[in-house]
């Protein structure tokens, strides 16, 4: 149970969760049944006896899940007895990950910047970004340790991004507000979670589904209104002039803040530094893929081209390195989560009061999250047919 709670804790989603769980089980002579959400866990031993634990959501951490991926791994490999297996499991949770609080502020102002120019922002909106996330950062870090004080952070986030983007655009010079909060805000925006929800929901797992998507929107619309009021107090001080138009992503310019990307995202996730290499080339073949598919297929299409991509790379590179395929694909798909579309669509309709444009951008958003979810099911069943294929080729071949 203990396991299953620090997993939970990591981000681990349902559908891996409860299969995972009840293959230890078996590996130590149990038998239960687990089902978790994303507050809860209920786990059933040998049908008769059932206990609750309740959980809290927290934050992804890929250093974590990794060793216990490892410490699961050991248990069902008979590696380990069960009280070697509790110590390891105690040193887990009480091991530091190794990135402190200036990585983590220095994180969200690296994404902010390289982000703003992976959708062609302007030299002005890329040091606006910049700084904006570092500020943000600042808050978001504090505010974390202020445990009791966790739910402000997306309202005063957004806040804080929205005034500061507005207030240069109206008081400096010609910018982007929107491109410039919403880079500043990225890592905020909940559009792996919200990726994670759709992929529950077309897994059957309905409660813990509907409770993650649930929690995705009002994250979102949390920030939005953040948004609103830095929009709504700086334009009742000057008025704000036209946001600038977007030029075209630049190829060269987006491959070359990918690095940068990859190393910021490995610090927010909490990444081991001996996994950070396989990350790296996670996200370069994500958004590789996206670029490429982009080319010849629409845009729903690629993005579920390059989740298809991601995901069967990362499986078999995690099947030969020994890692969690999460460590891998988790970063490839923070390229592709629609969660920025849902921003902008929130923010059409409640900072500019565009509902059409709104609507059609938060439509946008499901579609983009089915595509990735359409990807990552099509993996699991070239996967598992590949691995039922390995199986049967060992069993004619023992010796092999």
């Amino acid at each position: 149970m203990e396991l299953a709670r620090s997993l939970h804790a990591c981000g681990s989603p349902a559908y891996e969760l409860d299969l995972e769980m009840e293959q230890v089980s078996a590996s130590l002579g149990h038998e239960a049944s687990f089902f978790s959400t994303p507050t809860a866990l209920f786990v059933t031993f040998g049908g008769d006896e059932t206990r609750l634990l309740r959980v809290y959501p927290s934050d992804t951490n890929l250093g974590r899940y990794a060793a216990l991926f490892e410490l699961q791994r050991a248990i069902q490999d008979e590696q380990m007895d069960v009280s070697e297996a509790w110590q390891r499991l105690t040193e887990i949770n009480e091991m530091k990950d190794g990135y402190g609080p200036a990585i983590q502020i220095a994180s969200h102002g690296g994404v902010a910047a390289c982000i703003s120019v992976l959708v062609g922002g302007g030299g002005m909106v890329v040091l606006s970004a910049g700084v904006i996330g570092l500020i943000v950062g600042i808050f978001v870090v504090w505010l974390t340790h202020l445990r009791h004080q966790v739910h402000l952070i997306n309202v005063v986030a957004g806040f804080i991004a929205s005034s500061i983007a507005c207030g240069i655009q109206a008081f400096i010079g010609p910018g982007n507000f929107e491109l410039t909060s919403l880079a500043a805000l990225i890592l905020l925006v909940p559009g792996l979670h919200l990726t994670i929800s759709i992929n529950e929901l077309a897994t059957q797992n309905l409660a813990s589904g509907s409770a993650r998507f649930a929690g995705a929107m009002t994250t979102l619309l949390t920030i939005v209104f953040g948004v609103s009021m830095g929009y709504g107090l700086v334009n009742a001080i000057r008025p704000i002039p036209a946001s600038l138009p977007l030029d075209s992503p630049d190829l060269f310019a987006s491959a070359l803040v990918l690095l940068p990307i990859g190393l910021c995202v490995a610090a927010t996730f909490r990444t081991r530094y001996r996994d950070i290499p396989w990350l790296l080339m996670s996200t370069l073949v994500g958004y590789g893929a996206l670029r490429l598919a982009g080319t010849t297929f629409g845009s729903f299409a690629s993005v579920g081209i390059a989740s298809f991509v991601a995901s069967v790379t990362s499986h078999f590179a995690s099947n030969r390195l020994g890692i969690p395929t999460a460590v891998m694909l988790l970063p490839a798909l923070l390229l592709l989560v629609p969660g920025s579309l849902g921003f902008s669509g929130f923010s059409q309709i409640m900072v500019q009061e565009d509902l059409p444009s709104g609507i059609r951008l938060t439509a946008t958003m499901m579609l983009t999250a089915v595509s990735i979810v359409a990807g990552l099911l099509l993996t699991d069943v070239v996967v598992s047919r590949s691995d039922k294929q390995s199986f049967e080729t060992e069993a004619k071949n023992p010796k092999s």
